[in-house]
């Protein structure tokens, strides 16, 4: 199986880079994979990576809910709920930022389209529909969008076709933990920015590899997914990066929910006795000290906005 081997930082093309740490794909295919740093932007990345015709191999699992929707087991259920309370976190955020920034609350109004990358199986985009945005969704798995057209009858593009979407065509774009999994990494970053309209938003997730919760877990934290996540950001990697693609960031969220998954999730994999318990105190414990640090959080929402000239 090809895969890529990156000589220098695959964010920032410093060469100050170094091996870091081995981790498990404890969802998928229980292969090993090695974790790298670089020196100059603070990204980690997984090294040899599949290339992105092989990649597919190792979401093609029931256990990747995000492709399936399934509800089986606790765990899936759980997952359905924090979810549902997720969606509405997000439509609060969107609406308040947007109420906050007379520009982009104008080219929301007049103008209400919406792009989310990665958007799975279409949950947010049916939210944002009722609330009365237009929506446009990538997503580059076959099944996921299926699943978004039959259940939601949304339309949903692959990957490819978003260099067919117009210039400054949308008011609000989203990637909700989707960043980490694009292999163009740079060339996404400038669509996005010809794809958004002047005075509108984009809205990106990131897990935080500087949280309270990786410092628990560490080779066992279930947000290094690896080789699904091929980069791993700390606050500084995003916001240079944003940077060097004309966006100003407007705010930094904790994203707090994040904190009892993902620990319930690394919990399993570091086979703790009790790991629902376990995890629980290390989710609460994360979420109690965001509200110290908040970008200590587990994952973290950047809300930028195109640089003015």
């Amino acid at each position: 199986m090809p895969r890529i081997h990156y000589a220098t930082c695959p964010v920032c093309s410093s060469p100050a880079v170094q091996f870091r740490m081995r981790l498990r794909d404890h969802a998928v295919s229980k292969e090993w994979f090695e974790l790298w740093s670089c020196a100059s932007c603070q990204a980690f990345f997984t090294q040899d990576i599949p290339d992105p015709s092989d990649i597919g191999t190792y979401y093609a699992s029931e256990n990747y809910i995000s492709h399936t929707d399934t509800r089986k087991g606790f765990l899936f259920k759980a997952y359905h709920v924090a979810r549902w309370f997720s969606l509405r976190w997000k439509y609060h955020i969107i609406e308040s930022t947007y109420r906050a920034l007379p520009e982009a609350n104008h080219a929301r109004t007049v103008y209400p389209h919406v792009l989310d990358i990665g958007c799975g199986t279409g949950n947010f985009l049916h939210m944002m529909r009722q609330h009365g945005w237009q929506p446009d969704g990538i997503e580059p798995s076959e099944r996921a969008r299926s699943l978004a057209r039959e259940k939601y009858q949304l339309t949903i593009h692959e990957p490819a076709q978003l260099r067919d979407l117009p210039d400054g065509h949308y008011a609000l774009i989203t990637l909700w933990h989707v960043l980490e999994h694009i292999h163009e990494l740079h060339h996404t970053l400038s669509e996005i920015y010809r794809l958004l309209h002047p005075q509108g938003l984009v809205f990106i997730a990131v897990p935080n590899y500087t949280s309270t919760d990786e410092h628990f877990f560490g080779n066992y934290w279930a947000a290094y997914d690896v080789p699904r996540h091929l980069f791993h950001f700390a606050p500084h990697t995003m916001q240079e990066l944003l940077k060097a693609y004309r966006f100003d960031v407007v705010k930094i969220l904790p994203m707090r929910m994040d904190a009892w998954y993902i620990s319930w999730l690394s919990a399993q994999y570091a086979r703790q006795r009790l790991p629902f318990v376990y995890g629980m105190m290390i989710g609460c414990l994360s979420w109690l000290v965001s509200y110290r640090y908040p970008l200590r959080s587990s994952s973290l929402l950047y809300i930028a906005r195109k640089a003015k000239a």
